[in-house]
């Protein structure tokens, strides 16, 4: 039994994303032109090949060695062209492999806090929208860092509103909803979604709630009679 077993071959199954599909490959080590092959990227010199790190990103040449055994769980990217767009986000170099790049996916890819907000730092503190981009084929390296947010969005009635990042009241809320708000005359019925900590309720008359980017509020008017 001893001998079968020494005569197996010793075969390790690798795995890695790309472009959010898992790839397979049961060699250790393999270069940036087989990762592309593997992906069906055809022919492989037409793409940028981008590695996901931790909070960073780099282009992987065609002849570069990947080795899975010490980066067991690669993520790459790819995009049609040949050029890689330098930048960097909170201190860390970053490439990409458009000439664009939007917010959400330097949330998503820098494992940013959605409660926090971006900021183009070499445009002068310049806010970047959480549904916005950042265009990094211009002169110099763009610079984007993250602080907390002294705004965040949120809908009230299906609508956008950018409003304080602090705690509102009820009535604030209602104002929002109905700027002629009359409270004496109307009652005012305010229910919220995707709250702090995905908090979901009520809020009622003489209540305080933090807001947060996202968080959704119906208000609702009838007569108090």
């Amino acid at each position: 039994m001893r001998d079968k077993e020494a005569s197996m071959p010793d075969v390790t199954n690798f795995t890695f994303k790309l472009d959010g599909r898992v790839v397979a490959t049961n060699d250790a080590i393999i270069s940036g032109r087989e990762v592309r092959a593997l992906g069906g990227l055809d022919p492989a010199s037409d793409y940028i090949l981008i590695q996901i790190a931790d909070r960073t990103s780099r282009s992987i040449g065609l002849e570069e060695a990947i080795d899975f055994r010490e980066m067991p769980h690669s993520e790459f990217l790819s995009f049609q062209g040949d050029r890689a767009f330098s930048f960097t986000v909170n201190e860390r170099g970053w490439e990409w492999g458009s000439a664009t790049i939007s917010a959400a996916d330097i949330y998503r890819y820098a494992s940013i806090d959605e409660d926090l907000e971006l900021i183009l730092d070499s445009a002068g503190d310049t806010v970047i929208p959480a549904d916005g981009a950042v265009t990094l084929g211009g002169q110099g390296v763009e610079r984007i860092r993250s602080r907390e947010a002294k705004t965040v969005v949120i809908k009230v009635n299906g609508r956008s509103r950018t409003v304080p990042r602090r705690k509102h009241s009820y009535r604030e809320i209602a104002l929002l909803a109905y700027p002629d708000a009359n409270f004496e005359k109307f009652k005012y019925t305010i229910t919220y979604l995707k709250g702090v900590h995905g908090a979901e309720g009520d809020l009622v008359e003489g209540e305080n709630i933090e807001v947060k980017n996202g968080m959704v509020f119906n208000v609702r008017r009838s007569d108090k009679s």
